[in-house]
Formats: C-alpha cells, sequence, structure tokens
C-alpha cells in the first residue's frame, strides 16, 4: 500500500502535507507518529476513504468497505450488553449465531451481559475495539486507541491489536504511547514537516538516531 507525490490543503488553506510519499507494509503493525496536528488523523480518513480527496496517489488500498475504523474518541454508549454488542458487530461480516461469551477477550467475559451505558471510559474502548477485531478486513485503521487510558486498559488495547497482526491482517495505527508498543513485525513511519521523514523498523530508527529506545529515536527525528 503505497501514497506516491500526495499533497493537501486544508480548507482555511493551510498545507497539511506537501509531496507525501508513504509505504505501508502488509501483515505488519504499521505505526504512525508525529505531533499533534501534523495530520496523522487526516492521513487516516484519507486512506479510509472518509475524505474525496483519495484518488491515484493511493495505490493498493482496499475500498472502503474492506477497511475497519476505530477512530479517536468515537461514542459508544447504549442499552445493549457487551456480548450482544460484539455479536452484532461480528455479525456484520459473517453469520454469528454460534458465537459465544467464551470467544470474547478474558477481560469482557466477566462484564459480558453489562450494558454499555454501565461501563467506565475505558471499558467501552474495550469493547468497542474488541468488536473492530471481530471484523473481517483487509486493512484495519485505530488512530491513538490507547488515549484516555490507564496503563492496564492500554496494554489489552495493544494485546488485541497485536492478535490481529498475528492473524496476518495489515494494521496502522497513530499512538503518542511508547510504553507498550511492540518491537517485532513492526513498521515505523514518522510524519514531520508535511511529509514522511522515516519509513522503517524501529531498530532502523533506533540505529539511525543513536537511540537506545524508540520513543527517544522519535523524539530526535521529529526534532
Amino acid at each position: 500500500m503505497q501514497i506516491d507525490n500526495f499533497s493537501y490543503q486544508l480548507p482555511d488553506g493551510r498545507q497539511l502535507f506537501d509531496h507525501l510519499t508513504a509505504t505501508f507494509e502488509p501483515g505488519k503493525l504499521n505505526i504512525l507518529l508525529g505531533v499533534n496536528g501534523v495530520g496523522k488523523t487526516t492521513l487516516l480518513d484519507l486512506i479510509a476513504g472518509v475524505s474525496e480527496q483519495r484518488h491515484l496517489p493511493f495505490t493498493g488500498f482496499p475500498t472502503m468497505q474492506r477497511i475497519a475504523y476505530h477512530m479517536q474518541g468515537a461514542p459508544f454508549t447504549g442499552t445493549a450488553t457487551v456480548f450482544e454488542t460484539i455479536k452484532m458487530m461480528a455479525d456484520l461480516d459473517r453469520p454469528a449465531e454460534n458465537f459465544q461469551v467464551d470467544q470474547l477477550p478474558e477481560n469482557l467475559q466477566v462484564i459480558a451481559h453489562t450494558r454499555l451505558k454501565d461501563l467506565s471510559g475505558g471499558q467501552r474502548q474495550l469493547v468497542l475495539l474488541a468488536g473492530v477485531c471481530q471484523l473481517e478486513r483487509d486493512l484495519y485503521l485505530f488512530d491513538e486507541p490507547e488515549s484516555g487510558l490507564d496503563v492496564k486498559v492500554a496494554v489489552a488495547v495493544i494485546d488485541q491489536i497485536k492478535q490481529l497482526v498475528a492473524r496476518g491482517k495489515t494494521v496502522i495505527m497513530t499512538t503518542h504511547q511508547f510504553r507498550n508498543l511492540p518491537t517485532e513485525n513492526v513498521h515505523v513511519l514518522v510524519l514531520a514537516g508535511q511529509c514522511i521523514a522515516f519509513s522503517g523498523s524501529p531498530a532502523e530508527l533506533m540505529a539511525e538516531t543513536d537511540a537506545e529506545t524508540l520513543e527517544d529515536a522519535y523524539l530526535k527525528t521529529d526534532a
């Protein structure tokens, strides 16, 4: 999946991307890094087809119908239970009559029959993520899925995303959190200065910046 020489202006005339070129690796966790306002969410919107600007520079990406998009801060409440909600999402792509509680992530099995409106924000985030992971799609997009979560819930979020990659799925994720990020099967892209400032493995980024951690490497790249 490739974006070639793509330029984009916001409605207010600000240049967000200038001849941006980016490659996203299939079957890997592609981590898109960058400061607030640099355009990470806009780029995910474009990939997902939310914006009408996606055209010839975007090659190899699946159609909108084959993309699952977990948007940042998406509202998710209601009277349905955890189990009913995830089963409903699983049913979107394939019959889920035989879907059982024990097929839920362990941390959701204990609250399987709790209504969404009675859950904490972090728990609802986990439910939505689990539902997205039940979809059989070709590409999964996650926009800061750990945002506003405590450390324990954030670990569970990353674990679910890692399981998708283990199944051979392609994932693109934006994040500002480094503590729980894996380093295997990972491709890193740093968005800075209206283009991709780095594209490669975590080890390559750390070697290039002479850093011992991915976080330090990113800070040097985006300085």
